[in-house]
């Protein structure tokens, strides 16, 4: 069993220090699955600070008189708890001195007020260096309003059983509305929301739909007995929008309260969104709808996004850190991943202060990993949306963005690290598990192959071979076939009608018997020139009487092969009229389906790399092996789908463009159309699978750097 270090080589710096309370810090008792935690309020920043009751029980010895050794002396004596080593204690001491709950001088002394208050004014300078685009401003104090009567009683209704039914009804009630509208709510959603008129729309929008939301937290955080002291406005990517402090929720001793005041703006938002729904739906076309659609949009996409996203330290954050009982939720994991990496790079990590069982922990590591791959994602999709809509001045922003929001908080923390007490004390160590690790991650990365396989949507469609197609033009007369009749060689499909080419039949007959006269005349007559030229015009009328006789032998429509009629995609009815060379509908065999897809060109290099192999998909259970022979992909890509069964219009996976004509479907992006004949007659035309492509292993380097350069190079090269 490892030995606890009790003493340390810093106490005699900080013994003779007397610490106190700061006065405008208040207390609060929470519960935390039935352990009591006290958190500290600072009422000047708003700032709160948590400790475990047994730290409490040091913290309230702090009176401003009593110095630090007689403290640790006197738990030493009590016996009435553990007695923590020397360097948690100062460990403890220094966190709480930083947060501002502390004090060590019992006279402020002049020269450190002022320094304080030339850092805190110089705080916006910092603000802004880190994250230009996302910036707040402090305008003034609502509370004088807000602690009215009839704001309180207001708010009391709001968060009361009348509210809640009002806000049931039109969350319920807009749902069943977007589901019976959700067609025409989603058709072709991109480019609508990303035309120019539309973005102006929306930003205009935005800020109104945030000021309610921003106001739903202050009617809840008077519901329940709080105040709010700031109102200001805040700017996230250039949009101001509205927002009020109310950090005085911390202090509020149910988890459920403190959950409501950090979930009002979301539930105001979803309410919001129920309503824009119901007016879009009776709404007529104009810039009223436009603006319940943008409504709707902000409303709900980007809630879930943003404020209903607990990856980021947004409302829902803060929901599920009061709903889960797991307060300084991001915090807490990223000390026990820094714990952890200190372990592996054999540094010290002191002592820890990780309160949470194994259950606990595991849950903090895994948000911490998922909080950080959403937020590098986060900040990376705003650096790209930058460039994209401004241009010069939005490269330089979006990498002004990465360098705050990832490159210089890592290499602060690096910076910490590097230059600890604990890391200089065993740097050699360091250095060599720093560069093993550097190592063997650039083996992972760079030079072990790994296998590489590409996932597509795709259809079930009929083979060419199995199409039918009418030889000769008429009207519908009789049809023999309905969807799925079995036919074999010789049956009847349907019969069109021949009166109008009979008629043209009996002309062209005529016109022969006329011209054999004129031919014989000639020939009586001697005149060669001319009989030369009647026997010409004979042979064109025999060749135009034998095309007839063709065309009215095709109009009776029968079977070439065995198998199940299948109508074409504008079916043929009775009485309609049908040209030559129109595709009539399919006789399906058991060897007559294939599969069709479009691969994105994201996957180019790995399609371009080879195909090893691949696997239908068609259910959980089953999956179909097909060999790499049968796979035909063709190397150029192409807006034009290989099957319109593929077309979104006709149930299938891939958006297309709605001012496609009606006989040809072009996909919104280019791809590359993949064609497998392979025999799968239980399978239904039109049927939907996965198909899992495998390519030759490669390393992740030669995977996704091609993918980045592309990206990065679009939006920040030269000629972006």
């Amino acid at each position: 069993m490892a030995r606890v270090q009790l003493h340390s080589e810093d106490w005699y710096r900080v013994s003779a220090l007397c610490p106190r309370l700061r006065p405008q810090v208040d207390v609060a008792l929470h519960d935390y699955r039935g352990k009591p935690w006290y958190v500290l309020t600072d009422k000047s920043s708003g700032r709160t600070f948590r400790v475990h009751a047994d730290d409490f029980e040091i913290l309230r010895r702090f009176d401003g008189q009593t110095r630090i050794d007689q403290i640790w002396n006197d738990i030493a004596w009590s016996h009435k708890r553990d007695l923590p080593p020397q360097d948690e204690f100062l460990e403890l001491l220094s966190r709480l001195y930083e947060a501002g709950v502390v004090a060590v001088d019992a006279v402020p002394r002049a020269a450190q007020l002022a320094k304080g208050q030339t850092e805190k004014s110089r705080e916006w300078i910092a603000r802004f260096l880190k994250s230009p685009v996302s910036q707040k401003i402090a305008l003034w104090n609502p509370s004088a309003v807000l602690e009215t009567e009839a704001v309180t009683a207001f708010a009391h209704v709001v968060f009361g059983p009348i509210g809640f039914l009002l806000w049931a009804i039109a969350v319920i009630w807009g749902g069943f509305t977007a589901l019976s509208y959700w067609t025409p709510l989603t058709a072709n959603l991109g480019d609508r929301v990303l035309d120019p008129g539309n973005l102006l729309i929306m930003a205009c929008v935005y800020p109104a739909v945030k000021l309610i939301h921003e106001l739903g937290h202050a009617l809840a955080v008077r519901r329940f007995g709080g105040t709010v002291t700031q109102v200001g406005v805040m700017f996230l990517v250039f949009v101001p929008m509205p927002y009020v402090d109310a950090s005085q929720a911390n202090a509020f001793r149910s988890h459920g309260a403190r959950a409501l005041v950090t979930a009002a703006g979301i539930l105001a938002e979803f309410a919001i969104a129920g309503v824009a729904m119901i007016l879009w739906a009776e709404a007529d076309p104009g810039l009223w709808r436009a603006i319940l659609f943008n409504t709707i949009l902000l409303c709900t996409i980007s809630t879930i996004f943003f404020n209903g996203n607990p990856l980021l330290r947004f409302d829902a954050y803060y929901v599920v850190s009061d709903l889960t009982r797991t307060p300084g939720l991001a915090t807490r994991g990223q000390t026990l991943m820094g714990r952890i990496g200190k372990r592996l790079l054999g540094i010290d990590p002191g002592p820890d202060t990780e309160t949470g069982g194994t259950l606990e922990r595991v849950w903090l590591l895994f948000y911490a990993v998922a909080s950080g791959i959403y937020r590098v994602v986060i900040v990376f999709s705003i650096a790209f949306g930058l460039a994209d809509m401004l241009g010069m001045a939005g490269q330089i922003l979006g990498v002004w963005v990465i360098i705050g929001g990832l490159i210089w908080p890592n290499l602060k923390s690096l910076r910490t690290l590097s230059t600890s007490p604990e890391t200089l004390k065993r740097k050699w160590t360091v250095m060599q598990r720093t560069s093993a690790f550097i190592a063997l991650f650039a083996l992972v990365i760079a030079v072990i192959p790994l296998p590489l396989r590409t996932t597509v949507s795709a259809v079930i469609a009929p083979s060419p071979n199995a199409a039918v197609y009418a030889r000769a033009e008429g009207f519908v007369e009789e049809l023999s076939v309905t969807e799925g009749t079995v036919l074999a060689v010789g049956d009847p499909v349907m019969l069109l009608d021949r009166e109008a080419m009979r008629t043209e039949l009996e002309a062209l007959e005529a016109r022969q018997l006329a011209t054999e006269a004129r031919l014989r005349a000639a020939q009586d007559a001697n005149e060669i020139p001319l009989v030369d030229a009647i026997q010409t015009e004979l042979s064109a009328i025999a060749d135009g009487l034998a095309q007839l006789q063709a065309q009215i032998a095709a109009i009776n429509i029968t079977a070439e092969r065995a198998g199940e009629w299948m109508p074409a995609l504008r079916p043929v009815a009775l009485g309609m009229m049908v040209t030559r060379g129109q595709q009539l509908g399919w006789i399906i065999g058991p060897d007559d389906r294939r599969i069709v897809a479009q691969i994105p060109q994201a996957s180019g290099l790995a399609v371009r790399s080879g195909i090893t192999g691949a696997r239908v998909m068609v259910s959980a259970g089953d999956v179909r092996q097909i060999d790499a022979q049968d796979v035909s992909v063709r190397s150029d890509a192409s807006r034009v789908l290989p099957d319109p069964l593929l077309a979104d219009r006709m149930g299938g996976p891939i958006m297309t463009d709605l001012e496609s004509p009606d006989d040809q479907f072009y996909a919104l992006n280019p791809a590359f159309n993949l064609v497998i004949e392979v025999p799968l007659e239980d399978l239904a035309i039109g049927r939907v699978v996965q198909l899992k492509l495998s390519h030759p292993p490669t390393s992740l380097f030669n995977r996704y750097w091609p993918r980045v350069v592309t990206a990065v190079g679009a939006r920040f090269g030269p000629g972006a």
